[in-house]
């Protein structure tokens, strides 16, 4: 990406105090989930051009440099989904900044900046696998594996509980309880809050049961390496997990990049085609719109209802 020459270069910015605050960390406290502290640091860091953005330095950028940003994005190849989330971004930590009073005007303003293309949004279909598709998947688990009792427990418990990998990554053996008739999963840390729960089916607690049997987990993380380097024992990464079920699919025969968020997808689409409502499964899946919970209609019924099917020679 081309340098913001306005931001960075010595000639164009007032003198920076070395003791002054890192207004990234200031505005990162604001947020409680590690991954998104991560990706907002990352998006930030990568517009100043430093880690470092003082109070002076964030008044120094205009919506110019914003649109140079979109474009630098656009002419890297970037997706249109990766540069809105990096423009949000900004404009959230400038809408902070005008919050605190220290800014009057947000540079990333949606009237000032460029119109972003929507070259992968709505048109782009989900992967999704179909009911047998996901049971090849747990069939062609070998259980007498040491990963294959983990393995089998954590697809199960991706496809039913429809959960993100970071939410998988960060379950505890603590987090799995029972309510009263049911059992339920805790999810102290997720995209749409804190303090959320999803219901466990009883056959998938029982999986769990057996997998915490299987490897002696009495307490901590419920998905652990098993790798014969120094990483054994320790909990799985949202990365690994993603590995992990992109193994299995492509062990099983099944066609295509399918990962951990092919199974949340997949899980939300059998419960619709199940017969579970719209609201039924906007909450198991913890969407905070509905619209992207439709989503999952809207992919069958274009499908289902093609006017390809029509077409006879």
């Amino acid at each position: 990406m081309s340098a913001l020459p306005c931001l960075r270069a010595p000639s164009h910015l007032p003198a920076q105090d070395p003791e002054a605050d890192d207004l990234i960390s200031l505005y990162l406290l604001r947020f409680d989930r590690p991954n998104t502290r991560r990706a907002y640091r990352q998006d930030l860091e990568t517009f100043f051009g430093t880690s470092i953005v003082t109070l002076d330095l964030a008044r120094s950028a205009t919506f110019r440099h914003v649109n140079q940003f979109i474009a630098d994005l656009e002419a890297e190849g970037k997706s249109s989904a990766t540069i809105r989330r990096r423009t949000a971004s900004l404009r959230g930590f400038f809408s902070w900044l005008i919050a605190l009073g220290a800014l009057s005007l947000n540079p990333a303003d949606r009237q000032l900046v460029r119109r972003i293309s929507n070259d992968d949004s709505k048109g782009k279909l989900m992967t999704v696998l179909s009911a047998i598709e996901a049971a090849q998947m747990l069939d062609s688990i070998d259980l007498s594996r040491e990963t294959g009792v983990r393995d089998h427990a954590l697809l199960s418990t991706l496809l039913h509980c429809v959960l993100r990998r970071s939410e998988a990554a960060a379950m505890d053996v603590e987090h799995v309880r029972r309510l009263g008739d049911h059992w339920v999963l805790d999810i102290p840390s997720a995209k749409g809050g804190s303090g959320q729960s999803v219901k466990i089916p009883t056959h998938v607690a029982n999986i769990l049961e057996s997998h915490k049997r299987t490897y002696g987990y009495t307490s901590g993380p419920i998905w652990r390496s098993m790798s014969r380097n120094r990483s054994r024992g320790q909990r799985l990464s949202a990365t690994s997990i993603y590995m992990i079920v992109n193994r299995i699919s492509k062990a099983s025969g099944i066609q295509g990049k399918v990962g951990a968020h092919t199974m949340r997808h997949t899980g939300c689409t059998l419960a619709i085609e199940g017969g579970a409502s719209i609201q039924q499964v906007q909450t198991h899946a913890r969407h905070k719109n509905i619209e992207t919970t439709m989503r999952y209609v809207h992919q069958r019924d274009k499908l289902a209802n093609s006017a390809a099917d029509f077409i006879k020679l």
